[in-house]
């Protein structure tokens, strides 16, 4: 094949992020960011506020405020239970009501489930399942590798948009008990986690040239983290954890309208030889760009007739393949495991130092600081250092930031905090670049199983991380902090193994689809190419 003759230098024929890739960036990191919006739900609306007994009426009448009204309400308060007795007074059958604190949160689904003292290792369980939900990415992923992105990202977008509905319409106008609320927010939850975030990321790499992949993968990170200010607004207009999800679900309404435009990638319908939808998707691109046929049409010709002659050579099944590529998967998988380790370990710990500020301040400010690492590393993966060196050089940062933090945490609060957001910078710089150098890794036909993968192991991360902590309790939680440090130092040992991809088509991931996936990548990714330019 002429080294002119690749998706990659058509794409660019057609207008290299012009206005059709921005239009569609837009609305689609739109659809990234409700990811952050559902997935911050649980901050807020099932937040633990304050609380106390509600003083018996023979005492004091019309107790219904967490605050005291004067001084001998407040006396009143003091002596009837203090704040580490009141989980056993309902244990002796002493406090048969409470009084919550809505100064902060407002009326959340804890006050009216009562999952608190007894009960609030039930209320956990809605963070739980959010968190087991996308474990299902793995099925989504393989899905949309086979039948598109654009259908999975239609399907899954109306799925978390329609069932929650549904189950708010239930909670809204049906009488139920607690019970049958707590079920129906709990599916609620696990249905919400099922998001296509994973394959909005792959598909954004995949509308422009190699030269916008970083742009387009990062663009995608920081609408997540909009995501998590948009839902603090949203919470702190609300002060009301059923109204908070009425107002997310407006936020999903807006952008049913958008699914029907939704594009398809053009390198997955060349994977899968769809080449009459490809020319219609190039000609969109290149019309909406401004482009002539003349100055794309014949190079796409070309390209596909050596596609016609390539589907006469005999290629290996898609089982084989992912078995070649198995010791490549794996390394992708620890990636993710230890970057959501990493990422949860530090984000709960900044979020048990800044209990002095806003919660609501406190999520701005977490996102703001991961927007800042996700810009940060996109200079850094566009320099000589690549993806590979970045993704080193962010772990080994965040190792750092980890090991220091044992030692200054009990006597330096201050330098704890700033320590602690240096560390959620690095990581999130490091989670960055991870999305963006995994899917790079492999071929078209297996990009969204890779991914998946990523998301998948990732997963467990997030879900072991809080319960470690939990389980090991402060005296031991140093322990944690050395042995997630020594965990990193191993994942950038095998990133060593890996090869370089920022200057990497897509094609050539394909073309060595049928090779060995190590030595023959690092060995194309010397080859010259006067036609290509450097991935961004």
């Amino acid at each position: 094949m002429s080294s002119d003759v690749t998706l990659e230098n058509i794409l660019r024929r057609c207008g290299d992020l012009g206005r059709y890739q921005l239009i569609h960036y837009i609305f689609l990191n739109f659809i990234a960011a409700a990811s952050g919006i559902n997935a911050f739900y649980y901050v807020f609306g099932v937040a633990e506020p304050l609380f106390r007994c509600r003083l018996p009426s023979n005492i004091w009448a019309d107790d219904d405020r967490f605050e005291s009204v004067n001084s001998t309400h407040k006396l009143l308060i003091d002596t009837w239970q203090s704040p580490t007795s009141i989980c056993q007074l309902v244990s002796g059958s002493m406090c048969a009501e409470f009084i919550y604190d809505r100064s902060v949160f407002g009326r959340t689904f804890t006050e009216d489930g009562q999952y608190i003292c007894r009960k609030a290792m039930k209320g956990t369980w809605l963070s739980t399942v959010y968190q087991i939900g996308p474990c299902f990415a793995i099925i989504s992923g393989i899905v949309s590798d086979k039948i598109g992105r654009r259908k999975v990202i239609q399907v899954l977008t109306i799925a978390i948009f329609i069932i929650p509905v549904i189950i708010q319409l239930l909670l809204q106008v049906v009488p139920m008990s607690m019970n049958m609320k707590f079920a129906l927010i709990l599916f609620n939850q696990f249905v919400s986690s099922i998001d296509p975030f994973g394959i909005i990321f792959v598909l954004l790499m995949e509308l422009a040239s190699s030269s916008h992949r970083t742009l387009a993968g990062n663009s995608a990170l920081i609408s997540y983290t909009f995501g998590e200010i948009v839902v603090t607004l949203f919470a702190y207009l609300s002060r009301n954890w059923l109204t908070l999800k009425w107002l997310n679900s407006a936020y999903f309404a807006l952008l049913m309208f958008y699914l029907y435009f939704v594009p398809e990638s053009p390198y997955w319908l060349l994977s899968m030889k769809e080449f009459d939808k490809l020319e219609a998707c190039l000609r969109k691109i290149a019309k909406t760009n401004g482009r002539a046929d003349s100055e794309w049409l014949f190079h796409y010709e070309q390209l596909i007739q050596d596609h016609r002659v390539t589907i006469l050579i005999i290629k290996p099944s898609k089982k084989k393949r992912i078995v070649s590529f198995a010791p490549k998967l794996c390394v992708c998988g620890l990636i993710g495991f230890v970057t959501m380790l990493l990422y949860i370990k530090i984000s709960y710990g900044l979020a048990l130092m800044n209990n002095t500020i806003s919660p609501h301040l406190s999520i701005v400010i977490g996102a703001i600081v991961e927007s800042i690492g996700y810009l940060s590393v996109n200079f850094v993966m566009i320099t000589q250092l690549g993806r590979k060196y970045a993704l080193i050089v962010y772990a080994l940062f965040t190792s750092g930031c980890v090991i220091v933090t044992p030692f200054i945490q009990d006597h330096h609060p201050i330098a704890t905090i700033a320590v602690s957001q240096l560390g959620k910078l690095a990581i999130s710089g490091t989670v960055s670049v991870s999305w963006i150098y995994v899917p790079e890794l492999f071929p078209t036909s297996m990009r969204g199983f890779s991914n998946a993968v990523l998301i998948f192991f990732g997963r467990f991360g997030a879900i072991l991380a809080p319960i470690i902590d939990a389980t090991l309790g402060n005296q031991y939680s140093k322990i944690t902090f050395y042995v997630y440090a020594a965990l990193t130092l191993v994942i950038i040992l095998l990133v060593l193994f890996l090869p370089e991809t920022r200057n990497r088509l897509f094609e050539d991931m394909e073309e060595n689809s049928t090779t060995d996936p190590v030595t023959d990548d690092n060995k194309e990714n010397n080859h010259e190419n006067p036609t290509k330019t450097d991935v961004q």
